[in-house]
């Protein structure tokens, strides 16, 4: 009878051990970061380091979060370039939690961080189009040469077979840089750096569709 007993007692305490350690320890893998709050405050500074750590149990939660580099994309909008031309422009950005106590107190959660990221990068979208013409927008960058066809036949001294490309200032390329960089500064305060910001497609409108298509004719 009592090495029933005492048998019981064993399993017990064991029952006990193991549930005091799943209350007090957690573990963080090599892609987490771990923020730790009592009370729902934050308190100390974000764990990174991988491996087995330990908090006080009931009063302390721990919330998790990606280190890794995220991705963005943007809906496909139709906008304005200064020379009144209507484009869609279709966007994606790649993005990583730089200061995750920042992060935590003001977003929380990935959804969040994501719908900041649509009302910031799509602004300095619209900023960036409506100010620079068409040619602006679809040209890579300004040292672009054209293109000689020699299908079109031998030319005389002096002469190309390639049609002169409108001189532009900026170019695409440049363009999306300065996206960049100024939705980097507003998202930052957010604890999120935003490592680039490209353009994934930028499909003409029909009324622009119909002057490329005249000017390639003519």
């Amino acid at each position: 009878m009592k090495s029933l007993l005492g048998s019981i007692a064993l399993v017990v305490v064991l029952l006990l051990a193991l549930l005091a350690l799943r209350l007090c320890a957690y573990s963080v893998g090599e892609n987490d970061i771990v923020i730790i709050t009592q009370f729902g405050r934050p308190i100390g500074q974000a764990i990174t380091n991988a491996g087995l750590h330990f908090k006080l149990p009931l009063v302390q939660e721990t919330h998790h979060m990606d280190s890794r580099i995220h991705e963005w994309s943007g809906q496909a909008v139709a906008m304005p370039t200064r020379d009144k031309l209507y484009v869609t422009v279709d966007t994606f950005a790649r993005w990583r939690i730089a200061d995750p106590l920042l992060w935590f107190t003001r977003l929380r959660d990935e959804r969040s961080a994501l719908s900041r990221m649509d009302d910031i990068i799509g602004s300095e979208d619209r900023n960036e189009v409506a100010n620079n013409d068409l040619n602006e927008i679809i040209r890579t960058d300004s040292h672009r040469k054209p293109v000689i066809d020699p299908s079109q036949g031998d030319t005389e001294p002096g002469e190309t077979n390639a049609s002169p490309l409108p001189a532009i200032k900026l170019g695409r390329s440049a363009i999306e840089k300065e996206i960049t960089q100024a939705a980097a500064a507003k998202l930052k305060e957010f604890g999120i750096q935003l490592i680039d910001v490209r353009f994934r497609r930028i499909n003409y409108s029909p009324s622009v569709t119909d002057q490329i298509n005249s000017r390639m004719i003519s």
